[in-house]
């Protein structure tokens, strides 16, 4: 389980002395009990009574810090010019201070974390929001029936969904609307339209800006004109930040439903984002065969 720091990543050791220690071994030591690199703990601060530490990272893995104040103590005193007095104990102003639980309340500490994880995981990943996107949209030149569809379908399939509106065509007011869902705690984010191969479609370099790893494999691909076609192709997108799955599908109705229906069994069957959008990628692709047949 991974605790964010929160900008708390300083802990120190009061009650402690040293006289001619080697801080590149104390750094070792307490790397060592917190399942941390060398270079992921360093002594920021040396003083008569005081030992401090910073972390450089934001995010731990609970299981290796909750607790570990005895180990952390037991370690520091085998190394030469550590001297520990009686009253010597770590703190910390942020999560960092569970080091200093005993190993009960660790282990309390850890299994309701754990227990309230999973309640959180299980609320967001049934979380939905659906956005519309275009310029045509919005000005009501078309009518959108992507969305009622989107939503339909996954309020079947146990679904709170909530309309998101319609994202205009400019990737920073797509990747605003997108990461805003994501802030809000929504554990699926699904786009329609804006994945075609015109310079005023830009969901997947939305997604793209969120998720620099997303993937977003070619449905089509030709040759771009610059007139109406300024990229390679036609492609999805799918990333993930955190709990959350982005999902750009193709704006054509057909296509949003077969990618929504396709999308829906692969988050059931547990797929992950590359075996989720090349699945859904494949049947689109199959789709186009089958059309030029």
């Amino acid at each position: 389980m991974e605790w964010d720091l929160l900008e708390k990543t300083t802990f120190w050791i009061d009650d402690v002395n040293l006289e001619n220690a080697n801080l590149d071994e104390i750094a070792k030591k307490v790397s060592q009990v917190l399942n941390m690199t060398t270079r992921e703990i360093m002594v920021v601060d040396v003083r008569p009574g005081l030992l401090a530490f910073d972390i450089m990272k934001r995010k731990v893995q609970a299981e290796s810090v909750i607790g570990k104040e005895k180990e952390i103590l037991s370690r520091l005193a085998e190394i030469s010019g550590v001297e520990l007095g009686d009253n010597a104990c770590v703190h910390s102003e942020g999560i960092l201070g569970l080091i200093a639980l005993d190993s009960e309340e660790a282990k309390d500490v850890l299994e309701r974390s754990e227990g309230l994880t999973r309640q959180i995981k299980r609320a967001v990943s049934k979380r939905a929001k659906v956005f519309a996107s275009g310029a045509e949209v919005i000005a009501g030149k078309i009518e959108d029936t992507n969305s009622p569809y989107i939503m339909n379908s996954l309020e079947k399939s146990g679904y709170k969904v909530k309309f998101g509106g319609i994202l205009r065509d400019d990737v920073v007011a797509a990747e605003n609307g997108i990461e805003g869902a994501v802030e809000e705690g929504y554990g699926l984010i699904v786009t329609t339209g804006g994945v075609g191969a015109e310079d005023k479609d830009f969901s997947v370099e939305a997604i793209l800006r969120i998720d620099k790893d997303a993937c977003t494999p070619w449905i089509l691909k030709f040759k771009p004109d610059y007139h109406r076609h300024h990229k390679e192709g036609v492609r999805i997108g799918v990333g993930k930040v955190g709990m959350s799955y982005i999902v750009a599908l193709p704006g054509p109705h057909e296509e949003a439903k077969l990618g929504c229906d396709i999308l829906i069994k692969g988050i059931q069957s547990g797929f992950d984002k590359k075996l989720l959008a090349e699945t859904i990628a494949s049947a689109l692709r199959q789709r186009w065969r089958n059309k030029m047949k």
